[in-house]
């Protein structure tokens, strides 16, 4: 998602663009994103909002559902994209995945899928060796590659990030009537469930797996779900025996700085691998895409280094609250306000980057 982001972000700056994707196809995860009100309001900017809105399910509020299924707070997110548009949409990750390579294709933006990347070297342009031995040159590039890619091991000089946080299960349930907000919820256990609402049909549910089975599949995930109380665990009557499964185990952590070498930038979770809380992993990528823009629409003498002012403080607040949320999810203490963190994040995001 990083790399379409920042693809179309450039191409409509005047770049001319060729996006290298490894995979022959997109993945199709079962998963949803939350696009919360700061990524909203940056997927209008890169001019995909309406898009988004159209293809996802517009939501106003998050609700909290305390062990015995009572409500415990809710909360509404704050239209940072302006008054046309709504606070908030769940989506799923095939459709923003969609709507992001087709505004990219129609931006010029020149996709080559099956063309994985095997190192950057930067002798005054950056030059690319692809795998099947060709080689490229480009007055940038934009290195959106994962945490995990041996790519960003090679240009960054820098081990993949280890899997030191949570594993959580994501899949799409049908969707009752009335679930028209995002919903959380716990367990005497400590298990976590977040459910957003992605189209009139599905919603889209995390779950933490730390009592889930190694070989997961959807009656595992019913009977997960059906642990979690009210709203959240009547999802799981109706989880159809084919349901896909994902699995991700987080793996928070920034790429030590300077996250530009010379005409190679790092983008998405290639330099900023957030957890899921507060929805700033998808945020922050489409954050970098519109700075990224900005920074190639004027004259810019010395490009990275504009880049890493204009990113490298502001990723580094977002993610210590991040890395605090999941901190207490996984071990609350006598400290616990994840309130006060959310609107910690609301001080931070709410300027546009």
């Amino acid at each position: 998602m990083a790399g379409l982001a920042c693809a179309l972000a450039a191409a409509r700056a005047g770049a001319s663009v060729a996006l290298l994707e490894a995979r022959t196809a997109a993945s199709g995860l079962p998963a949803h994103v939350d696009v919360v009100p700061n990524m909203l309001r940056d997927l209008v900017r890169l001019g995909v909002g309406e898009d988004c809105i159209r293809a996802g399910f517009a939501y106003r509020r998050s609700s909290a559902i305390g062990q015995r299924g009572q409500p415990l707070y809710a909360v509404d997110a704050e239209r940072l994209a302006g008054p046309r548009y709504p606070a908030a949409i769940g989506i799923t990750h095939a459709e923003l995945h969609r709507v992001l390579a087709a505004a990219a294709l129609e931006a010029g933006v020149r996709l080559h899928v099956g063309t994985p990347v095997e190192g950057v070297a930067d002798d005054g342009a950056a030059l690319l060796q692809l795998a099947n031995g060709e080689q490229l040159r480009a007055d940038l590039a934009v290195l959106a590659c994962g945490a995990h890619s041996r790519l960003r091991e090679r240009v960054f000089r820098e081990p993949p990030l280890a899997a030191s946080g949570a594993e959580w299960i994501y899949f799409l349930a049908p969707r009752p009537a009335g679930l028209d907000d995002a919903l959380h919820a716990g367990t005497a256990t400590g298990d976590k469930a977040h459910v957003v609402p992605v189209s009139g049909a599905f919603a889209g549910v995390r779950l933490s797996a730390r009592h889930a089975p190694a070989d997961l599949g959807a009656a595992a995930a019913r009977q997960l779900l059906a642990r979690f109380p009210g709203p959240v665990g009547a999802l799981a009557a109706d989880v159809p025996e084919d349901q896909p499964i994902a699995r991700r185990v987080a793996s928070p952590g920034l790429l030590r700085q300077p996250w530009a070498r010379g005409c190679v930038l790092a983008a998405g979770d290639c330099a900023h691998a957030f957890p899921p809380h507060f929805g700033q992993s998808a945020a922050q990528a489409v954050e970098d895409a519109v700075v990224l823009g900005e920074l190639l629409s004027r004259p810019e003498p010395n490009l990275p280094e504009a880049w890493l002012q204009r990113r490298s403080a502001r990723v580094q607040q977002v993610m210590a609250i991040a890395l605090q949320a999941a901190r207490w999810d996984a071990a609350p203490d006598s400290d616990t306000d994840l309130l006060q963190l959310a609107r910690a994040l609301d001080q931070v995001v709410r300027q546009p980057a």
